[in-house]
């Protein structure tokens, strides 16, 4: 899974992300090799990744301290977001004695989280960041996460008016405003582009889309989700925030909201319906 763009030009935060996504590629392999599970291997891997994700979390915090890095409150956030996130899935492992079904779909989480966090948020802290106009939020949001998580070119991509993609088979990722802001964000991914993507995040080519896709899947959707409520934030001024994301029916959508974005590999379909207040309800 690491790639040198993934750098950050600070040692020792890049050869933890070296460790980091190693431990979790060996995890991936073990989930997705046939037969039984070896589930003392996956917990004493999980464990590991736990106990190191946390001490890096500190060491990344204490270098951006150290540097008077002016986005170190908003990061640190996003770690200890990310940290409840971790033991909310590890006490519904142990819960289930360590269940097939709920290692492959933290394994999924995870790796969706790292690769987007490390190629975005990470990279801020020496490179800076962008900002994007409003009314291109959404594009930009959902072409800026798939370039970093995917390897597609953002330039490359455009507001596809007609294509030839029937989304008969797809999964479609909804995420609803909160806060100062109602409605929601519905992004739609092709089985064929989610094939794409899982060969491109994680190396490998899925036979078919399981726990441990739909909650990669999930994860890329709240981290667009996420950066469209950032976006909105910093350039409006209006407070918004999301909950969790679920998988909906695409049947159910308007179809008179939707974005469709050809990425070059695929076309992936997004709706968004919001309404902004002037006080939060």
């Amino acid at each position: 899974m690491w790639k040198e763009s993934l750098c950050v030009g600070v040692e020792t935060i890049d050869q933890q992300h070296k460790t980091l996504f190693n431990k979790i590629g060996e995890l991936i392999c073990e989930v997705r090799a046939a037969g039984t599970l070896d589930k003392q291997k996956c917990i004493s891997t999980i464990l590991f990744l736990k106990e190191y994700a946390i001490s890096h979390f500190a060491d990344e915090e204490a270098y951006q301290q150290s540097i008077g890095y002016n986005g170190f409150e908003a990061h640190k956030k996003l770690h200890e977001r990310f940290v409840q996130t971790l033991l909310k899935h590890e006490k519904i492992m142990v819960e289930s004695d360590f269940a097939a079904n709920h290692v492959r779909q933290f394994v999924g989480m995870l790796a969706a989280w790292l690769l987007y966090h490390v190629s975005e948020a990470d990279q801020r802290i020496t490179h800076g960041s962008k900002q994007v106009m409003y009314e291109e939020i959404v594009f930009c949001c959902v072409s800026g996460v798939l370039e970093k998580m995917v390897g597609l070119q953002a330039e490359c991509m455009k507001k596809a008016e007609k294509h030839n993609e029937s989304f008969a088979e797809s999964v479609a990722v909804k995420v609803d405003f909160t806060g100062n802001a109602s409605g929601h964000i519905t992004v739609v991914y092709p089985v064929s582009f989610i094939k794409t993507m899982m060969y491109e995040m994680m190396h490998f080519m899925p036979d078919a889309i399981d726990e441990l896709e739909l909650s990669a899947l999930r994860e890329v959707t709240n981290i667009i989700s996420g950066s469209v409520c950032g976006k909105i934030s910093n350039e409006k001024g209006i407070p918004c925030d999301i909950k969790p994301p679920a998988i909906v029916s695409r049947s159910t959508l308007p179809s008179d909201e939707k974005i469709e974005i050809d990425t070059g590999s695929g076309i992936v379909e997004t709706v968004m319906a919001i309404t902004f207040h002037d006080s939060q309800e």
